[in-house]
């Protein structure tokens, strides 16, 4: 009797065993399952203008607890002066950080003679310019993409000046060649901000449909609420950046 009594208690002990593990099992599923995604990490790199724009991104998704948005911008930087300004920024974040988008901006400060790699002067606009300021969206190209991170290269907008935004688009065409080449997304904002004949504009609507500025007094930059406004285009595009890099 005694006996058949120890081997009882051993079978509820085991019994009671088996339960507790399928209990921890079940609250060990249930804790992974209540655990938040990591966010998708957006890195914004360039000038004053990637600048407004990492700001206006970073309003804008104030509230989205799937994405942060990291500023990695130097006002004042150009793919026309020394490497420190442009390419150094990009190699210190993929050596030390890690991201899932890149949205880069330059070009307003580049209308710029240039010096190569042997240290002679290229002309704006010439041939030789054209060649090396290309060979540099290159680099930028060449570190991000080997980083894993999907590119969305930004075009500058329209502006105020009729010369500036002459050279703008230049530039831009250059912008989007390279990115052609290397599968990143170019996204052409000349007339993100444009009046009904697709001119330059001061004004328009915000994102609530407001009426407001939505250029800064230089004709050049934008103001919050412009920021905000295409700052809610890229994020239109981050899911189609995913499907293209899938």
């Amino acid at each position: 009797m005694r006996e058949y009594d120890r081997l009882c208690g051993a079978a509820r002990v085991i019994m009671r065993s088996a339960v507790l593990a399928v209990l921890l099992g079940i609250a060990a599923v249930a804790a992974l399952a209540d655990e938040p995604a990591s966010p998708t990490t957006i890195v914004v790199f360039g000038d004053s203008q990637a600048q407004g724009l990492a700001g206006g991104l970073q309003r804008v998704l104030i509230e989205d607890p799937s994405r942060r948005v990291l500023n990695r911008t130097h006002p004042g930087a150009a793919l026309v002066h020394g490497e420190s300004e442009w390419l150094a920024p990009i190699e210190r974040f993929t050596s030390r950080e890690q991201a899932d988008i890149a949205v880069v901006m330059f070009g307003a400060n580049d209308r710029l003679d240039l010096r190569d790699e042997n240290r002679v002067a290229l002309h704006f606009r010439t041939d030789d310019w054209r060649e090396a300021y290309a060979a540099r969206i290159d680099r930028v190209l060449t570190l991000l993409t080997k980083a894993g991170l999907r590119v969305i290269w930004c075009g500058n907008p329209i502006a105020r000046s009729a010369a500036f935004s002459a050279d703008m688009s230049y530039i831009n065409d250059i912008y989007a060649e390279v990115a052609a080449r290397f599968g990143a997304q170019f996204v052409p904002l000349w007339s993100a901000i444009a009046d009904d004949q697709g001119g330059y504009t001061a004004y328009g609507k915000d994102r609530s449909g407001t009426t407001q500025r939505l250029r800064a007094d230089d004709g050049i930059h934008l103001t919050a609420a412009g920021y905000e406004l295409i700052a809610e285009k890229i994020v239109g595009l981050f899911s189609t950046a995913a499907a293209n890099a899938r």
